[in-house]
């Protein structure tokens, strides 16, 4: 099933039409890689697709029909406006494609949507967004889940939200080699923060267009989402494949060696009674412990993967997705052979 990118728009928080995400729709002369060269022909579709429903609506609607068009947008817009937008000088928000399809140009619409890849915000990097729920994103999202946030905070100064999205990890190559590398792969984003912190470091990704994926589209609860934690629905909908490539995720940045076994504690109880029942679906029987909290104030409830049922889960992530931390990796094979000593990987995961 496709993304439906039209739930990037927050009517809430974009209170102005420069706030709002677009479609990078602005013809530029761009130099031969082959990133820009995509974005190229992203815009030239796009521009294209618009004149041709400028053209229908003008002899369905008359002359003005862009007046009629302008009061369905609720923002403050001036016709010169739309103007740059079909002459590609400006990129075209979401919200006006979206009212668009009032009239009569569902087709064109349905056409534009299925050949967008590329998106801006007014100030910030243009990014590529995958149009369905893959492998990749399903494990960046059992890695986010684990140990990550997507915090939104309201600065005053700036009379805005901040808009990250932030990957925390113990192995500090692990962000850099690894997960550094899905992110330019996905989502074509390059500018990034590594914040080194005590004990953990921090990769912090700065883009609305990337937090508002995660956060209206996987639907990750943002914010301080410990005690609300829930496995999204998209996961439960998707394929095998990609529910084991989500606890990949997870084992990366949560799951490890635990009494016996594998296993983790977690702030919501939900989260846990949702992970057993996902990892019992797939063949892996998983626990639900008890809860008890810590310093007399945070519940945390126990989960457990017994080392019985280690050796199905290895073969389960061997065939088709596995964990990239090696010091996982490795204590899986010590579990499921129950020695310490980890011969060398022979089998190469399906990516």
């Amino acid at each position: 099933m496709k993304f439906d990118f039209f739930e990037l728009h927050n009517s809430e928080q974009d209170n102005n039409l420069r706030k709002c995400i677009r479609i990078y729709s602005v013809l530029e002369k761009y130099s031969n890689s082959t990133k820009q060269h995509k974005i190229l022909k992203q815009t030239i579709f796009i521009n294209k697709k618009l004149r041709e429903i400028d053209k229908k609506l003008r002899i369905s609607f008359g002359l003005n029909w862009k007046k009629e068009w302008i009061k369905k947008i609720p923002y403050k817009i001036k016709e010169p406006t739309t103007k740059d937008w079909f002459l590609g000088r400006a990129s075209i928000p979401l919200i006006a494609i979206e009212k668009l399809s009032r009239f009569k140009c569902k087709k064109e619409i349905k056409e534009i949507m299925n050949n967008v890849e590329y998106f801006s915000s007014t100030t910030q990097e243009i990014i590529k967004l995958p149009k369905s729920f893959d492998k990749n994103i399903a494990y960046l999202t059992g890695l986010i889940l684990g140990d990550g946030c997507l915090p939104n905070i309201f600065r005053k100064k700036e009379k805005n939200f901040d808009y990250k999205t932030i990957i925390t990890s113990g192995d500090k190559i692990f962000i850099e080699k690894e997960i550094l590398k899905i992110i330019k792969k996905v989502f074509k984003k390059n500018t990034y923060c590594n914040i080194n912190k005590k004990n953990h470091f921090e990769l912090e990704l700065t883009n609305k267009t990337l937090f508002r994926f995660f956060t209206k589209i996987i639907k990750i609860h943002s914010g301080k989402k410990a005690i609300n934690a829930k496995i999204p629905k998209i996961v439960f909908d998707s394929s095998k494949e990609k529910q084991i490539a989500f606890l990949a995720g997870l084992i990366d940045s949560d799951i490890g060696k635990h009494g016996k076994g594998l296993g983790s504690t977690f702030r919501s109880e939900i989260f846990v009674e949702e992970l057993v029942l996902l990892l019992n679906s797939l063949g892996v029987k998983a626990k639900k412990g008890g809860t008890y909290l810590i310093k007399k104030k945070y519940p945390q409830t126990d989960f457990r993967i017994p080392k019985s049922e280690v050796k199905t889960l290895k073969r389960l992530l061997y065939k088709n997705y596995l964990p990239k931390r090696k010091d996982r990796l490795k204590i899986i094979n010590e579990l499921s052979t129950g020695t310490k000593a980890v011969k060398s990987i022979r089998f190469r995961a399906k990516e």
